[in-house]
């Protein structure tokens, strides 16, 4: 048992805290290059005397201007893409606690914007050599102020926005934007503007010598002003010096996605422990558990409301109580005309006479706003 003893004792002093072994390993960078080609997919020429500007920065505070460690700067004659790039860095500039990426933009010899990177291309500094293969850039559409964030929002198309007194409807899809106002004749047409990121909200800036077109698209819930029908996002539309308020993105989106626990049926509450669900999928199926059974059914959502078809359910047999809920919950799903998300991210189904079915996702904190 000594013995024992003494190579136990002998084993625990020779182990090592797995987190001083991390901080080691992570203490020591090793990155003296880091090299790639920067490229479009445009079938376009680059202009002679243009600027390809690579940079290796340091990311790691987004309430901060990235810090740049190394950069490339080559003035483009004869050449076309992928333009090749090379940094020489020390070990020494790097901190493992922190996140490093390559970004590149190439500029007209007049300055202006031409390409550049919308996605982060990050920099294993555990490695001496790091190549990041071929980044590709986007071409750059409408005004891009020098120090704007653009951001890729590829999964955000199409969108679409609409407003009211006076009417007016906004689309953009990846090839252009398309605003329509109702005491103007005329549709202005451009090319998708390249997004950017001012503060909370989304920028396209289509602004031309012949009109100026600022679209900001914020993520906040929107009621129609008409309708009242809820949106993900506010938009407001700056055109030629007119201000246009309304809402945009797809009303489906704030149903699906998550499952939705009922709360409250007809203002009499729900039997406990009954998890009553309510799923919406993007097919326009609707479905989950009343009381004691499954059940499913359709839903359509039109401009004023959301209406459900004919409900099929299980034909379990339970206790009279949650028989008498599957009943009355369902004679109420069966009347909806409308849907509502209320200040504290609550789904309201709102019946043909004003009688409710209150459901809250099931991951969402009941103090948590849409």
């Amino acid at each position: 048992m000594a013995a024992a003893g003494l190579l136990a004792a002998g084993c625990s002093t020779s182990q090592t805290n797995p987190t001083d072994e991390a901080q080691e390993e992570q203490a020591a960078p090793t990155t003296e290059q880091v090299t790639g080609h920067i490229s479009y997919r445009e079938r376009i020429a680059l202009p002679d005397g243009s600027v390809a500007h690579i940079k290796l920065s340091d990311i790691s505070r987004a309430d901060a201007a990235a810090t740049v460690l190394a950069e490339q700067n080559t003035t483009l004659f004869g050449k076309s893409v992928p333009i090749p790039f090379s940094l020489k860095v020390e070990p020494a500039m790097f901190d493992p606690r922190m996140r490093y990426a390559v970004s590149a933009q190439i500029r007209s010899a007049d300055g202006q914007l031409l390409w550049t990177t919308d996605s982060t291309n990050l920099v294993d500094v555990s490695q001496p050599v790091v190549d990041l293969g071929t980044i590709m850039m986007i071409k750059v559409n409408g005004a891009v102020a020098n120090d704007a964030e653009i951001v890729d929002v590829n999964a955000f198309l199409p969108f679409a926005a609409r407003g009211n007194e006076p009417g007016w409807t906004l689309k953009v899809d990846s090839e252009r934007m398309s605003l329509s106002r109702q005491n103007d004749p005329t549709t202005i047409l451009t090319p998708t503007p390249t997004t950017t990121r001012e503060e909370d909200s989304y920028r396209f800036n289509a602004s031309t010598e012949a009109n100026s077109v600022i679209v900001d698209v914020t993520p906040q819930l929107c009621r129609d002003s008409m309708t009242g029908m809820p949106y993900p996002y506010e938009v407001s539309v700056k055109v030629n010096g007119e201000t246009l308020t309304g809402c945009g993105g797809a009303a489906q989106s704030l149903l699906t996605g998550r499952e939705w626990i009922v709360e409250d049926v007809d203002s009499k509450g729900v039997i406990d422990n009954t998890q009553m669900s309510l799923n919406f999928t993007n097919e326009g199926l609707l479905g989950g558990r009343a009381a004691c059974n499954q059940y499913t059914t359709s839903y359509q959502l039109g401009g004023e409301g959301l209406t459900t078809q004919a409900i099929a359910s299980t034909q379990k047999a339970c206790a009279p109580a949650l028989m008498n809920q599957d009943e009355h919950f369902l004679e109420v799903l069966g009347d909806v005309a409308r849907f509502e998300i209320d200040d504290t991210g609550a789904l309201i189904l709102i019946t043909t006479d004003n009688r409710t079915i209150k459901a809250r996702a099931a991951d969402a904190d009941s103090d948590s706003q849409p």
